[in-house]
Formats: C-alpha cells, structure tokens, sequence
C-alpha cells in the first residue's frame, strides 16, 4: 500500500491487517491504527505528520522508517505505542519528533535508532524500552529527550548501547533507567548531558562503559547509580566528565579500570565502592574533589592516586589491594589513613604489608608504630598510660634501639646518684663499689653482678634503689613485649 504524500482526514485503520508493504511518506494523517498489522515488506512513515500511532503486537518483516516524522499523541499517550512490535529489520528513526514519546515495551528488532531528534513526555518515558530485544545496536545519539527519560529495564541489547551528545532530562525520576539490562557490547555516552542520573543496577555490560567528557546531574539519588552491576572493560568517568549527585558502585564488578582522573565533582558529591571488585581505579587528578571516597570492603587491584586527589572522608576498613602508584613514603600514607576517621586496624596493618612486599621496612614500621599509637588514643587511661610508656622507650617494639637508649639513660642517672651518695658494704669484705655496675645490677633484674648484694642503700637512696628496681622492671617488660610482638611478625 504506497500513499505518498497524501492528506487524510480521518485516522488510517490497518489492525489486523496484512499487506506487502505500507508507505506514507509525507503524509498527513490524524492517526494510524496498525495494532496486529502484519507487513512482509517495509513500514515507511518518512516526514509523516501524524497524530497517535499504534503498533501493539504488530509484526513488520522489512523496517520500520520514522525518519523526519512528527508524531503527537493524545493527551498523556504515547506518539507511537508499539508494545510488543517485531521488526525483521532495524527501527530507524533519524530527526522524529515524538510529542508523548516512544513505547517499545517488549519489542524485537535488529536494531533501533533514535538520532537527532527530539522525543517529549510529561507523564512516562519518553523512550520506554522495558524489555526490548535486539540483535545489535541501540542507538540514540543526538537525540534530545526533554522531560519522561529512557526506560530500558530488563533489555537485552546484543550490540552496543550508543548515547554520545544526547541530552536526557528526567525532572521526576532516572533520565536514563536500565536495571537488570544486558548488553553484550558497551555503553557508550561521550559527551552526553543527563539531568537525572543514570541507573544501571545490576545490569550486565560486556564492553567498556564510558562517559568521558559528560555532565551527570541529579538531586534526588546518584549521578549515576550502578550497585550489582558488572562491567567487564572499563569505567570512564574522565575527560572532563562533571558529576553532580555522585556515583554509587557498591559491589559493583568492574574488570577493568575505573577512571575517575580528570573528572570535577560538585554539590557534595560522594563516591561509593563499598564491597565493590575493581582492576584498577585511576583517581590521580580530580579537581574538585568529592566529599567523600567510600572503599570499605572494596577490593582494587591497583590505586593510582595523590594527596591533591584524596577526599576530607575515605572509608577504608576492609579494603584490599595489591598496589599503590605511586609509592609514596609512609608519612604521606599515613595522612590517608587518617582520613578514615575512626580506628580500625586493617587498613593499618594492609599497608604494612603493602611496604614489606615492596622491601620498605622501615615504610613497614613506622605504619606499624603509627597504628598503635592510633589505637592508644581509643583506649581508657590505664591502657592509654601503658601505651605511652611502650613508646617511649621501646616505640612499640618497632623501634628497638630506643630500648637500648632508655637503658644507658636509666644507667647513667643511678650511677651519677650513687657516685655521690654511695651505698653502704653489706659486710667486711666484698668487691670494690662500681656506680656504673651497682645500677645496671638494680636496673636489670635477669643480671646478678654482685654488686646489688654487697652493697645496701640507706636514706633517700632506698627509694632510688627501689625506683630503679621498678623501673627495670617495666623496662624488661616492655623489651620482652617488644621482642614477642616482632617474632611473632617475623613468624608471618
């Protein structure tokens, strides 16, 4: 049935219907009625001026034209409402304009391409694809979707998922909405402005998803919300990429590298990896920063990063990773483990392991040391006060040679006391008095130097002498806590 340019008056009804082909390309017409329409050939509505158009269940063998149509539906209903529609071929769609929008609920088709037009919807999706089936690509590129967003729940796209420059603008909910989708290629939006954020939960994409270069925008939920998804390539959020809302990945898979270098995060934006798996996260330049990094539980195989790019929070409990680029001495590490806020000892004792696999030891230590003193400062006052003196003298057991410095201070002290107030002979004969050895055998108490039992402090020394006693204790114990802590480490 070819009516070319023809002017209708009344709607067309082809329902039930079964013909070669239909043509009305340049027509006018108040509406088509094609629901259960079976074409063997193609469906051309090519700059077709219509009002409503139904295609529910309608079965096209050949393509489906829409190029350069204007369609305005009635009241709140879809321009064209095709639930169901089976497409032999491709649904092409190049310059539509689509006052009500489009609805694909369930349809099957080669491929679907909206580009360079416009589709408008107050009530739905302007683009409901809930369930679509295609053999290959979807495509809307350049197309600008003013209010009603697009709807892809549950699809199954064999191809590519193509959005570059799109502009998508949802005011009530996802401006692009794609849970449990399944996409065998990539998803791909360069350079694309999305007023409404994008929702991928657990969807399946087999490519790369890249957005470098877009502007994602929401007020009410994430930017771009991808919880459960698993993306097999890469994550590209860079090139200029503006995020207002943030991005929730939690126990998102992403194979390869999430790059959020070169992005800019407004609006308090907060990024969440939580329990997610990540091969690599490039996050070495970000400019403003987000408010805050959450990468408890996540795990990274490398973290590309730098103290400009590190948010005021980043939650590290639980995190693990198997580098760090660039190494950076443990005093700057340090800084970003105090970001976390409260104390926990993984991410402690994670980057002293991280140290030791590099061969930086005293990196290794001085994390160590660092977590204790952390940990010290959660804990009451008998234990805050042990603490202090663990560190003071043997730091912890990470810095041994401050044992050996408490030791000849202590040593010296007596001595200089006891040189100027001797102690009295304990009988008539014994060995000469030593200040020196007469403090190291009060000091040590695993040393029997002979000279504690020759000689007996009397008065105010008595008290040194027990002080001293005292104190070596202490001292012993510490060392001997020390010591245990490191073999035991050693063990590992």
């Amino acid at each position: 049935m070819a009516l070319v340019g023809c002017r209708f008056e009344a709607a067309i009804e082809l329902s039930d219907s079964s013909l070669r082909a239909v043509d009305l390309t340049g027509s006018s017409l108040p509406g088509l009625n094609g629901d259960r329409l079976r074409i063997d050939g193609d469906l051309t509505l090519v700059r077709t001026v219509s009002g409503a158009i139904s295609l529910f269940r309608a079965d096209v063998a050949g393509d489906v034209w829409l190029n350069g149509a204007e369609i305005t539906g009635e009241g709140d209903d879809y321009a064209m409402h095709a639930p169901q529609l089976r497409v032999g071929g491709g649904l092409y769609a190049q310059s539509v304009q689509a006052s009500g929008g489009l609805n694909l609920w369930g349809a099957q088709a080669f491929t679907v391409e909206v580009t360079d037009g416009r589709l408008s919807s107050a009530k739905h999706a302007a683009l409901r694809c809930d369930g679509l089936d295609l053999a290959q690509d979807l495509r809307c590129t350049g197309v600008s979707v003013d209010g009603g967003g697009i709807s892809l729940f549950g699809a199954t796209i064999g191809g590519q998922c193509w959005f570059d420059h799109a502009e998508i603008r949802n005011d009530t909910g996802w401006a692009i909405a794609a849970p449990s989708a399944k996409i065998d290629g990539g998803f791909y939006g360069r350079s694309m402005a999305v007023d409404g954020g994008i929702n991928l939960f657990a969807a399946t994409i087999g490519e790369s998803v890249e957005l470098s270069g877009s502007t994602l925008i929401s007020q009410h939920h994430p930017a771009l919300r991808a919880p459960g998804a698993r993306i097999e390539a890469n994550l590209d959020l860079g090139g200029g990429a503006a995020v207002a809302g943030g991005i929730g990945l939690s126990r998102a898979e992403i194979r390869g590298t999430l790059r959020l270098s070169g992005s800019a995060f407004t609006n308090a934006s907060a990024v969440d990896l939580q329990g997610a798996t990540v091969g690599a996260l490039d996050m070495a330049s970000l400019r403003p920063l987000p408010s805050v990094l959450d990468l408890g539980a996540a795990s990274i195989g490398r973290i590309d990063d730098s103290p400009a790019s590190w948010p005021q929070r980043i939650k590290l409990d639980g995190l693990v990773y198997q580098d760090l680029r660039p190494v950076l001495p443990a005093d700057q590490r340090l800084a970003w483990l105090e970001r976390s806020g409260s104390y926990s000892p993984q991410p402690y004792e994670r980057l002293a392991a991280h140290y030791r696999q590099l061969g930086h030891e005293d990196d290794a230590r001085s994390v160590q040391l660092a977590r204790h003193r952390r940990r010290r400062g959660a804990s009451r006052m008998p234990a805050r006060m042990w603490g202090v003196f663990e560190d003071l003298t043997v730091g912890y057991g990470y810095r041994p040679g401050r044992a050996l410095l408490s030791l000849l201070t202590l040593t010296s002290c007596v001595a200089v006391i006891f040189a100027a107030l001797p102690p009295q002979p304990a009988g008539t004969r014994g060995p000469d008095f030593q200040p020196a050895v007469f403090a190291l055998d009060l000091i040590l108490p695993v040393l029997d130097l002979g000279q504690e039992k020759a000689f007996i402090p009397s008065g105010s020394t008595s008290w040194v002498a027990w002080g001293c006693a005292m104190a070596g204790w202490l001292l012993s114990m510490t060392v001997i806590a020390g010591l245990t802590r490191r073999l035991s480490r050693s063990g590992h």
